[in-house]
């Protein structure tokens, strides 16, 4: 939530595991060591197809895609 948060929840304590359904798909992209572009992609299509968002309403993600990577999954 620190650094996607689309719906503008991450201030609100009810919220704490609004995206956690989303982990799964993430997490798998960064075992198999997707690219930032397949992980901003990633992150574009959920607010796309499942939050309703406008492809013009959707910014690429290529910050919080490299953030992510740089998580140890070890």
């Amino acid at each position: 939530m620190t650094y996607w948060d689309p719906i503008g929840v991450k201030d609100e304590p009810m919220a704490a595991d609004e995206y956690d359904g989303y982990i799964g798909g993430i997490y798998e992209l960064l075992t198999s060591k997707a690219t930032s572009r397949e992980i901003s992609d990633h992150l574009r299509e959920i607010e796309i197809k499942r939050m309703g968002y406008s492809e013009e309403q959707v910014p690429q993600h290529l910050d919080v895609a490299e953030t992510l990577k740089e998580i140890s999954l070890d």
